[in-house]
């Protein structure tokens, strides 16, 4: 928890900090480019930034900003007033005429006789429009970025939700069958089913959890399956590294551990699951392997659709950050995923 408090402080201070340099930029622009102080030195760029007219106009465009960015925008666009957005925008208009009529900016002696035109009203105009203009981007894209993230939500759920009842029924059939021979694995069985059902209830509601849990709700689901498997089926399992004091997006290893079971399993054929999971240096390799049986023609495609989900999702939450390898021939699917964890 401290962890994830820090990393969100850093955050702030560095939106704060790029915010910051954004406007020191944008506003030392007009001053920048100004041709009454070519040839001259720091100093005369030091004191156009200071003329009244600079600052008046440079303070009413970062308030224009963020009244757009917080108020107008969320309330009267999205909320569909649109003539309330309207008049804000023409109370700003106004304010800009009435800061540049009233604000004379006169030339300071050392610069030369004269008034500077802070390139004119078109040019504090224009930047007036590239605030809408920005402010406008920048909540389309948070709107945007919200829209994605409900739906990623919406894929998490659905992904909960794929503790199939066929596998429970089949679990749970097991585990009566070894209470009724009084099987010393009985308990070991209902402990790790209780285990896969609390981490897909409460753990995995959080953004992030410990990459030891994720392990452990897929060493569950192996164990698992391994206990109403017959002996036809060659599952190798192996874990390297320490996973403790990484973080991971819930339910991102599990469609393919699950994806190898669903589609590589068969008990008419000689069927074969090998998987590795090595954690070393804050990074992450899975590689799941197993051997292709065959599938009623109905099934087939539906394979690979909790990948192409989880890929989406990774596309999502790792951007950059990740790579996934998927090999795909007659006799064999095999899936290689790479992340950097931090």
């Amino acid at each position: 928890m401290k962890d994830n408090r820090t990393h969100s402080t850093k955050k702030q201070l560095l939106t704060v900090a790029a915010h910051v340099a954004v406007w020191l930029v944008f506003l030392c622009l007009p001053a920048l480019f100004n041709p009454r102080r070519q040839g001259l030195g720091p100093e005369a760029f030091l004191n156009d930034l200071m003329l009244p007219a600079r600052r008046s106009n440079g303070l009413l465009l970062i308030v224009v900003f963020y009244f757009n960015y917080l108020v107008a925008i969320p309330r009267f666009y999205f909320g569909r007033k649109y003539w309330l957005l309207a008049l804000s925008f023409v109370a700003t208009l106004g304010l800009l005429l009435t800061i540049n009529h009233f604000v004379k900016p006169t030339l300071p002696p050392r610069m030369g006789p004269g008034r500077i035109p802070i390139l004119g009203y078109s040019f504090n105009l224009f930047m007036l429009l590239v605030v809408h203009a920005v402010s406008f981007a920048l909540c389309f894209y948070q709107q945007w970025q919200r829209v994605r993230e409900e739906k990623l939500h919406a894929e998490i759920a659905f992904l909960k939700a794929q503790i199939n009842p066929h596998f429970l029924f089949n679990t749970l059939n097991s585990i009566y069958s070894l209470a009724l021979t009084r099987s010393d694995r009985t308990a070991d069985a209902v402990i790790r089913l209780s285990g896969l059902m609390r981490y897909a209830i409460s753990d995995a509601d959080r953004p992030m959890v410990g990459l030891d849990k994720e392990i452990d709700y897929v060493n569950n689901y192996i164990d698992l399956q391994l206990l109403r498997l017959t002996d036809r089926i060659d599952i190798q399992y192996d874990i390297k590294g320490e996973p403790v004091g990484y973080e991971i997006a819930p339910f991102l290893l599990i469609p393919f551990v699950e994806n190898a079971f669903k589609y590589g399993v068969n008990s008419e054929d000689n069927s074969r699951i090998a998987i590795m999971l090595d954690v070393q240096g804050g990074v992450l390799k899975l590689r799941v392997t197993n051997n292709k049986v065959y599938l009623k023609p109905n099934m087939e495609h539906q394979t690979g659709l909790g990948i192409q989900t989880t890929r989406r999702r990774l596309e999502l939450l790792y951007p950059g950050r990740y790579t996934l390898e998927i090999g795909d021939d007659s006799k064999q699917f095999d899936v290689v995923l790479t992340i950097t964890l931090g």
